[in-house]
């Protein structure tokens, strides 16, 4: 099938966000490029999820091969934005618009100075110790090596930040089972009957195993951490997800045995002999959702290990306008980026947080804004349309209806020509060579699918 007509878009970043709008684009008609920094596009499904969510990550890896899959799609593997190519040279091979998906990978600094000079040196940021949890069981790991203490420090208040509580509490009782009772316990065992059953069934505890309980800081009260997803800001649902929030924290602790301490910030660090030895926190008061400190009531805590857990950022990109971390954008919820032309922002990149439905329904309502507003349909984007209405319909939420009308009465690019076609093909296969991909997706997914701890443990058992 000759494709001279069909616009030409680049994806940068093929997870959720952008294999959702790979797919609403090729289902469209046209014709689409994801790059990826990775060997494969899963970013923090695969690095920022805690790997005991098994049926999360295979259900959401499995779209995102879906999705990949299309026949319009082809994938550009280990491609860094500003290194193999810039967003203008993106532009000047003859993409119509670039779509930039690359997540939010960058944590959030704890505010207080001088405070860099201990990372990986007494204090871990989340995502770091994340990806080396997910990994350290794979023989070919070379990452980050880190050791899990007693008596942990973690300062946050979200999902992800409980995500850190339960993996420094299974380490701790993994390790503690093991060398006062010879007793090896699975993680994924650990992270569903609890570390209080789990104690109970070898009747042991904490104490008895010398274990210190990590300590998880938090701004706020246990109502006020965001661990309830609500659809509006009316009274009732606000309340309502106050009382789930601390129904959820409450049973967090019954399950998992750490401590929890609300309305503190911290302050300073606790230096000695050059070495980080814990952390000044400062007690606050909350009036009218504001936050104040209570002045003189300050306290220190003693650990060895803290652990950064207050949010990530999109990671600051060459070519790309940042201010404090974050992408500029304009327009409607943010998907154009500031003084660009033809370049968009969609997912976690924007919304600066790590939901998955968040990211796929910001990602979904940017893409239909994109082909709406910016991308002129050909007569075969029209045939190959019709050839995938049956699939339209099974897209949920909708997307089908929203993206089948199309104003072409908007302002539209026109699709590139057969030499421009041709010169992304070539570049975009050259690409892919140096990288050592063929083309052949499910194929490279298979040789480059990272080792899954519960089929190493599976083994194991069967060996047994």
């Amino acid at each position: 099938m000759d494709h001279y007509g069909i616009h030409f878009v680049a994806i940068i970043g093929g997870s959720v966000a952008g294999s959702e709008a790979a797919n609403l684009l090729a289902n469209k008609g046209y014709r689409v490029v994801v790059f990826d920094q990775k060997k494969l596009p899963y970013g923090k499904i695969e690095d920022g999820l805690p790997k005991w969510h098994i049926g999360l990550r295979n259900k959401e890896e499995e779209l995102i091969d879906l999705r990949m899959s299309h026949e319009n799609v082809h994938f550009v593997p280990e491609f860094t934005l500003g290194k193999n190519a810039t967003v203008e040279e993106l532009l000047d091979w003859g993409f119509s618009v670039v779509i930039i998906a690359i997540g939010a990978w960058f944590d959030r600094s704890i505010p207080i100075k001088g405070i860099e000079k201990y990372f990986n040196k007494g204090i871990i940021k989340q995502n770091d110790l994340v990806f080396w949890f997910n990994h350290k069981h794979e023989r070919s790991y070379s990452g980050a090596e880190y050791t899990i203490i007693n008596n942990t420090a973690i300062i946050g208040g979200g999902l992800a930040s409980l995500d850190i509580v339960k993996i420094i509490m299974i380490e701790l009782v993994q390790k503690g089972l093991k060398k006062h009772l010879l007793v090896d316990v699975d993680l994924f065992t650990l992270e569903k009957a609890g570390v209080t059953k789990v104690l109970a069934e070898h009747n042991t505890s904490l104490a008895k195993l010398n274990i210190k309980a990590c300590t998880l800081f938090y701004r706020r009260d246990a109502k006020d951490m965001p661990l309830y997803e609500r659809k509006d800001n009316t009274p009732e649902k606000i309340s309502q997800a106050k009382r789930v929030s601390k129904k959820l924290l409450d049973n967090y602790l019954t399950k998992y045995q750490f401590n929890f301490e609300p309305r503190c910030i911290p302050k300073a660090i606790i230096e000695e002999n050059n070495s980080l030895k814990g952390m000044v926190f400062q007690r606050v008061e909350i009036k009218d959702e504001k936050l104040t400190e209570i002045a003189g009531d300050v306290f220190n805590f003693r650990t060895n290990l803290i652990i950064s857990s207050i949010g990530s950022l999109p990671k600051e990109t060459p070519g790309l306008p940042m201010t404090r971390n974050m992408l500029k954008t304009t327009g409607a919820q943010g998907y154009r980026v500031e003084g660009l032309n033809n370049v968009f922002a969609i997912g976690n990149v924007v919304t600066g947080r790590g939901n998955i439905y968040e990211s796929r329904k910001h990602s979904r309502q940017s893409t239909e804004r994109i082909i709406d507003q910016h991308l002129k349909p050909s007569k075969e984007a029209d045939l190959l349309k019709l050839q995938f209405e049956n699939q339209f319909e099974n897209i949920k939420e909708g997307v089908a209806k929203k993206i089948n009308n199309i104003s072409s009465s908007l302002k539209k690019l026109s699709p590139p020509n057969k030499t421009t076609i041709d010169i992304i093909l070539y570049k975009t296969k050259s690409m892919q060579q140096a990288a050592g991909f063929d083309g052949n997706y499910m194929q490279w997914v298979k040789q480059n699918l990272p080792i899954r701890l519960e089929d190493m443990l599976n083994t194991k058992a069967t060996k047994l």
